[in-house]
């Protein structure tokens, strides 16, 4: 079983506000090839995994946000041609009036987790309006995942995204599963000892993957904290793809070879990579995992509005 707990799409970077558009433009211009955030192209990097979390998007400090109907589409499109293998965590802006109605109405609205950042939504995460989000994500039993493994805008408050200012939250909410992306990035030490503290605490992998050094110290620090059980699998598409970041996983000894640095045993590493995070956080019923030999055909192509583009290229279906 493999999941991928990062996915994100969106139209144009601009629905994300005019702070992270430009970042993502300038962290682009290096690339050969682009990010591609669009359905199509989540469509087809989920044909790596067994499972995939869509995260919605909202910063009401940023003014930026994915419209859910955009996301329902994808959703629908999913279900039909690849059942159970698509899940949804809805964006919720703790700083918002309309908050902890938000979180409420998740589960009707298809979502198995809600997703926030205090960085890039401006807030402590211990202030009493994320309190109030908090204590209903518990009471509602939907995992919240916090974080974002895409490049910063100057706008985030960079001060509210230490993982240390969530042990309050931990400890306020026992009950409640708390997922920092990307190991916490750029505060990896301070999220390994949050791990390492709560039990319902976990971090993934997402964007570390495609940092080679830092994935490694990772790897070895979680193996010496003995909290390695709680490193999920995530990729951060779509500025990266599970391909990419398992390949990164299981090559992360290169680095070290013929030294005597430690290296990672490779079933840590599949371990990491196979952990069924679905029953882990309580996101659904796991899907049938995919056979690994089997032909698989390309995504179907889908446009953002919703509407296959049969009338420009045959329409292929995505096998489940």
């Amino acid at each position: 079983m493999i999941v991928d707990l990062d996915m994100r799409i969106w139209a144009r970077t601009e629905d994300l506000g005019e702070g992270i558009s430009s970042a993502v433009r300038r962290s682009g211009a290096a690339r050969w090839v682009r990010p591609d955030a669009s359905p199509d192209g989540l469509l087809a990097a989920l044909q790596t995994v067994d499972c995939g979390l869509l995260l919605g998007f909202r910063s009401d400090l940023l003014r930026g946000a994915v419209p859910e109907a955009a996301i329902r589409r994808l959703l629908d499109f999913a279900a039909t041609h690849a059942p159970g293998r698509l899940l949804y965590a809805r964006a919720v802006d703790p700083m918002a009036a309309d908050a902890a109605a938000e979180v409420e109405s998740a589960r009707a609205a298809g979502a198995c987790a809600i997703w926030l950042d205090p960085a890039l939504q401006g807030f402590h995460p211990s202030d009493t309006r994320a309190m109030r989000v908090f204590d209903r994500a518990e009471a509602m039993q939907l995992p919240v995942f916090v974080g974002w493994s895409g490049p910063l805008p100057s706008a985030a408050r960079l001060e509210f995204g230490r993982p240390y200012l969530l042990d309050e939250v931990a400890r306020a909410f026992p009950r409640l599963s708390i997922v920092l992306a990307g190991c916490g990035h750029p505060f990896t030490q301070e999220a390994l000892a949050l791990v390492a503290k709560h039990d319902r605490v976990f971090t993934t992998l997402a964007g570390v993957a495609s940092r080679p050094w830092e994935l490694l110290q990772v790897l070895q620090q979680s193996r010496d904290m003995g909290v390695d059980a709680k490193l999920l699998f995530a990729s951060g598409f779509p500025f990266d793809t599970a391909a990419r970041a398992i390949e990164a996983i299981y090559s992360v000894n290169t680095a070290v070879h013929s030294t005597h640095l430690p290296h990672v045993a490779r079933s840590v590493l599949r371990e990491i990579v196979e952990r069924d995070a679905v029953s882990l956080l309580g996101l659904g019923v796991p899907p049938t995992p995919r056979d690994r030999l089997a032909p698989r055909p390309l995504a179907a192509r889908l446009d953002f509005d919703g509407a296959t583009a049969g009338d420009q290229r045959p329409r292929e279906g995505v096998q489940p």
